[in-house]
């Protein structure tokens, strides 16, 4: 059986893109995780997969098989990340049915949570006001580095999780990029689960990229 799913650092089975699916303008590309990714650079196996799933979530046989996956890999998957490396196509008439998979593929798989992160406004824009979220689905938007009212207001309504990068520990509330200890190591569940209360900071990480956000937010 070949995999599509990944398992990380943090403990959480994710289903991963290229970089090529990402936003051409995406303002963080300099500090972005996938820079440092050793596994892109020498495990071709993951490259491989990667480039698997690119077209598998614009395909009708998306839910099918990663549902049979959930079931069936290591004796079934309770929590599934979407996109801990790449994002929905910079395409809108792609990003729109990969979006639509997805939101088959939590319906579909009600017992299993599911947290899809993202930086595509435009197609949540376009798709989240005619398509309610599912009650096991946490659909967070990467804010940009200096979000709008718009963009806040907008996620308000439709009860979409804001997150932002944060420059100290104590600006931060995930404990996984504080302690570097996994989600599961950490009992945490947060990013799994929509609050209004608060904004999901995490924790800048990678070599270089501090002095590099801060000169990205002073711009």
């Amino acid at each position: 059986m070949k995999y599509h799913l990944s398992f990380n650092a943090k403990g959480l089975h994710t289903f991963d893109k290229t970089r090529n699916s990402c936003l051409d303008k995406c303002e963080i590309k300099t500090i972005c995780y996938m820079n440092t990714n050793v596994q892109l650079k020498i495990n071709p196996v993951y490259i491989s997969k990667l480039d698997s799933n690119d077209k598998l979530i614009l395909s009708s046989k998306f839910v099918k098989i990663i549902s049979r996956e959930i079931k069936f890999k290591n004796g079934g998957i309770s929590k599934v990340r979407i996109f801990s490396n790449g994002d929905l196509s910079d395409n809108m008439k792609e990003s729109l049915i990969e979006i639509d998979n997805i939101f088959n593929l939590v319906k579909t798989n009600e017992f299993v949570k599911f947290w899809l992160v993202t930086r595509n406004f435009n197609t949540l824009y376009a798709y989240i006001p005619k398509h309610e979220i599912p009650r096991n689905l946490n659909v967070m938007f990467s804010t940009p580095i200096k979000p709008n009212q718009f963009f806040i207001d907008f996620c308000n309504e439709h009860k979409i999780q804001m997150a932002k990068i944060v420059l100290t520990k104590k600006a931060s509330n995930c404990p996984s990029s504080i302690n570097h200890k996994s989600c599961i190591s950490n009992k945490c569940d947060k990013c799994f689960t929509y609050s209004s209360d608060e904004i999901r900071s995490f924790l800048i990480h990678g070599k270089g990229n501090k002095s590099k956000f801060k000169v990205l937010k002073n711009e």
